[in-house]
C-alpha cells in the first residue's frame, strides 16, 4: 500500500547539470513514473511563452495536482523599494498558476536576508538578524500572497531555506501568525531545515508550536562538506535521516504532499526520480509491515 500523501516532483530533477529538459519531458516523465504532481519554479509573469509550454505539458501528462515555487524579497531596507513589485508579481504568478490548476499551491519564501551577507553559520544571518521593521514587511508580504491565494481558492505553504529572511520553519510559522494568514501553511524542506544549526531535530521541531498545521514537505538529502555548506545526495544516502522523518510525519497522521527534490544530483533524472518515488515508498510499506520498525512509535 502506498502512503496517503500525494507524491509531487520538484522542478530541480530537471534544470542545471548542462541541461534543461523541455515541460513536456519533465512532466511526461513524472507522470510516467506515478508521481501524481509537478512543483514548477517560477515563470515570470510576462513570459507567455513558457506559461504556455508550462500549461499545455501540464494536461498533456494527466497530473493531477501543480505547485509552484516562489521567492520574494522586499523585507530588508535596501530592497524595500522592491516590496510593492513583489506583491504584484506575486499575485500575477499565482493568477496564471490558477489557469494551470485551479487548486495548484504557491511554494512561497522571502529571500531578503536582514545580516546583509550569507554566513557559515546560519544562526548569524536570515530571520536571527531580522528586527520589527523586518518582520512588518514580511507580514505585509505574506499576508498580499494569502488573499490573492485565497480568493481564488488555493492553497500555500512557506518555505524555509537557509540564509533567506524565512530561513527556519519557526520563522515561517511567525511570519503566518503575524500576517494572519488564512490559506497559507508551514511547510519543512527538510534538507533545509537540517543543515540550518538553529533548528532542533526533526522530532522536536515538529513538535513545536504552529507544526500540527504542516502542509509540505519536500525531501532531499546531502553532506557536509570543506568550503561549501553541502552537497546533495540520493534520499536514502545523506546526513539525513529521511526514513525517521517520514515516520515522525506518518505517525502524526500527516497526509499532505511529499515532493521530492533533487538539486543538484546530476545523472538521468527518470533514474533519480524512480529511486526516490521508490525509496518513500519502501520506507512507508517498511513500517506499514512492522510498525516497531518505525523509530516514532
Amino acid at each position: 500500500m502506498n502512503p496517503l500523501n500525494p507524491l509531487y516532483l520538484f522542478n530541480n530533477h530537471f534544470v542545471m547539470h548542462r541541461r534543461n529538459y523541455a515541460y513536456r519531458t519533465r512532466l511526461a516523465i513524472a507522470a510516467d513514473l506515478g508521481f501524481e504532481g509537478y512543483e514548477f519554479h517560477p515563470i515570470e509573469p510576462d513570459d507567455d511563452k513558457t506559461w504556455n509550454e508550462a500549461a499545455a505539458a501540464f494536461k498533456a501528462s494527466g497530473l493531477k495536482h501543480a505547485g509552484m515555487y516562489v521567492v520574494a524579497k522586499g523585507a530588508t531596507d535596501d530592497e524595500v523599494d522592491k516590496l510593492d513589485a513583489s506583491i504584484e508579481r506575486t499575485r500575477r504568478i499565482i493568477e496564471r498558476l490558477h489557469a494551470i490548476d485551479p487548486h495548484a499551491f504557491l511554494n512561497y519564501t522571502i529571500q531578503s536576508n536582514p545580516a546583509g551577507k550569507s554566513t557559515p553559520d546560519y544562526r548569524d544571518s536570515g530571520s536571527a538578524k531580522a528586527e520589527p521593521r523586518h518582520w512588518e514587511r514580511t507580514a505585509r508580504l505574506v499576508k498580499a500572497a494569502d488573499d490573492e491565494l485565497a480568493a481564488r481558492g488555493m492553497s500555500g505553504n512557506i518555505y524555509n531555506h537557509v540564509w533567506f529572511m524565512l530561513d527556519t520553519p519557526a520563522a515561517g510559522v511567525r511570519a503566518i501568525r503575524e500576517s494572519g494568514a488564512k490559506v497559507i501553511r508551514p511547510g519543512i524542506a527538510v534538507f533545509h531545515s537540517h543543515f540550518h544549526l538553529g533548528v532542533p531535530d526533526f522530532a522536536e521541531l515538529m513538535a513545536q508550536p504552529g507544526m500540527e498545521k504542516l502542509g509540505y514537505f519536500a525531501v532531499l538529502n546531502g553532506w557536509p562538506k570543506p568550503a561549501e555548506p553541502f552537497r546533495t545526495r540520493p534520499l536514502h544516502d545523506g546526513n539525513i535521516d529521511i526514513a525517521a522523518a517520514l515516520g515522525v510525519l506518518w505517525a502524526r497522521g500527516y497526509t499532505g504532499p511529499i515532493i521530492s527534490q533533487a538539486y543538484d544530483l546530476g545523472g538521468d533524472p527518470y533514474e533519480t526520480a524512480r529511486r526516490s518515488r521508490d525509496y518513500i515508498r519502501e520506507v512507508h510499506a517498511r513500517f506499514l509491515r512492522n510498525p516497531a520498525l518505525n523509530p516514532a512509535n
